[in-house]
C-alpha cells in the first residue's frame, strides 16, 4: 500500500512524472517545483518505493483561514484503489491542522468521479462559473467546512 507523506523539495521528479500523465495542460515545471518549497505543510504525495502514484496541493488564501485545494491527481494506473480519497483526507487534516476553517476546489462539471469523491468527503457545490480558466472553461466550485474535521 501507498504511503502518503508531506511532499518534499526532492520530490519534483515524482511530481513531473504524475502531472505528466494526469493532464495535458498541466502546472508548469516552475510550479511544480515550488509546490513543496512554499505548499509542503499542507500538500502531499502517495508513493510506494520509487514509485509515485498521486499527490494532492493545498494551499491558504492569503491572509484568512479560507484555503484551496490547488490539485488532486492520481495516475491512470493506481485509480479506483482510494488513493485519490487518501490523499484528500491528509490535504484536509493538514489545512484543518494549519487553521484553515473552510476549503474550496473547482472541478470540472463532466469529472464524475472526483465530483462524487468530493461530495462523499463532505464538500457541497458552492456555484457553477462559466470561463473560469479562460473561454469555455466552466468549473464548479465545491467547500467544505473545516471545524469539526475528524
Amino acid at each position: 500500500m501507498a504511503e502518503i507523506r508531506k511532499l518534499e523539495p526532492e520530490d519534483f521528479h515524482y511530481l513531473l512524472t504524475i502531472e505528466g500523465e494526469c493532464f495535458s495542460q498541466g502546472y508548469s515545471r516552475y510550479f511544480l517545483k515550488m509546490i513543496p518549497v512554499l505548499f509542503g505543510n499542507t500538500s502531499y504525495i502517495a508513493i510506494e518505493g520509487q514509485c509515485p502514484q498521486g499527490y494532492v496541493a493545498a494551499a491558504f488564501r492569503q491572509g484568512s483561514r479560507q484555503a484551496w485545494i490547488l490539485s488532486l491527481a492520481v495516475r491512470p494506473r493506481y485509480r479506483q484503489l482510494g488513493i485519490g480519497k487518501r490523499l484528500m483526507q491528509a490535504g484536509l487534516r493538514g489545512l484543518a491542522a494549519a487553521g484553515a476553517r473552510e476549503v474550496f476546489l473547482s472541478v470540472s462539471p463532466g469529472n464524475q468521479g472526483a465530483i462524487s469523491l468530493y461530495l462523499g468527503l463532505g464538500f457541497t457545490v458552492d456555484t457553477e462559473v462559466r470561463d473560469f480558466f479562460g473561454p469555455g472553461e466552466t468549473r464548479l466550485l465545491m467547500k467544505k467546512d473545516l471545524e469539526n474535521i475528524y
